[in-house]
């Protein structure tokens, strides 16, 4: 294994302290990255190969750990293009020996500082700014696109964990989630982009889609233009009575830039996300 395969790249940051450490090829990592609408938090799963000492000790945490905040981005695409694909924090990091290799494993979270240690203690005046209020008190989470509010007609006092507060002012037909340590509250019929990447065997599709009423699951080659809230145009010759715009609502992302590895895993549902933010 002397140079990637097929063109894969990727740019791996960590932020400690003020120091920003980039990881890039030939250094062989792989990983594992799960994204969802559905109000969980995204995760990272990365392993490093044979990273230099320091910086294998600057990455060694536990889940006990309440030093300082360790931000992680992970980018990947082919050649020269790259799209981020996780950003994070290290929730752990250890290192442990795999046959001749010293491979360091850490587990991240989108937004995981901030949903698990916020408080919000506000009262909210008329209009309708609960969620900005809120974000008030998470600082390392941002603003994606937000489905318009109901305006608030009275006073509302918001006291409690500031995700707990979120997932009350979110209607039924809502869902919210972190993309990138910004917050997205989107209805079913609501998609994040006007533009639809095409997925097909000429952009990457791998083996034959399967659907479960409106409910499509596919494989492709990473495609950091297919993500969690857009809409997709699905075109399988081995399935074209699956055929059709979905808007994605889980990818798992498995990636490993010398192993087989170089996918994700789709899913989207059908007629969904026809209002664009």
């Amino acid at each position: 294994m002397t140079t990637p395969r097929f063109n894969r790249t990727y740019t791996l940051e960590f932020d400690i302290g003020s120091r920003t450490e980039v990881i890039k090829p030939p250094l062989r990592i792989s990983f594992e990255v799960d994204k969802s609408i559905r109000g969980s938090l995204n995760k990272a799963r990365i392993q490093i190969y044979n990273m230099e000492e320091r910086k294998r000790l600057a990455l060694a945490r536990d889940a006990e750990d309440q030093g300082a905040r360790i931000p992680v981005r992970l980018s990947c695409g082919y050649q020269d293009r790259q799209e981020l694909i996780f950003k994070g924090n290290i929730f752990t990091g250890s290192t442990e020996r795999q046959g001749p290799d010293l491979v360091t494993i850490i587990e991240s979270q989108d937004g995981g500082t901030d949903f698990q240690n916020s408080f919000t203690n506000r009262t909210v005046i008329g209009g309708d700014l609960s969620v900005n209020a809120i974000l008030n008190d998470m600082v390392n989470t941002g603003i994606g696109k937000i489905s318009p509010r109901p305006v608030l007609t009275r006073p509302k006092v918001l006291i409690g964990n500031s995700a707990e507060l979120l997932n009350s002012l979110v209607a039924l037909d809502e869902s919210w989630y972190l993309e990138n340590e910004l917050l997205y509250i989107i209805k079913e019929n609501e998609s994040v982009s006007r533009f639809i990447p095409i997925v097909s065997a000429a952009t990457g599709l791998i083996s034959t889609p399967t659907r479960d009423s409106k409910l499509v699951t596919f494989q492709t080659l990473i495609n950091p233009t297919v993500k969690i809230g857009v809409r997709v145009q699905l075109e399988s010759t081995t399935a074209p009575f699956m055929n059709g715009i979905y808007k994605i609502e889980t990818i798992t992302y498995s990636g490993d830039n010398y192993g087989d590895a170089w996918s994700q895993t789709c899913t989207g549902r059908l007629g969904a996300g026809t209002v664009v933010l």
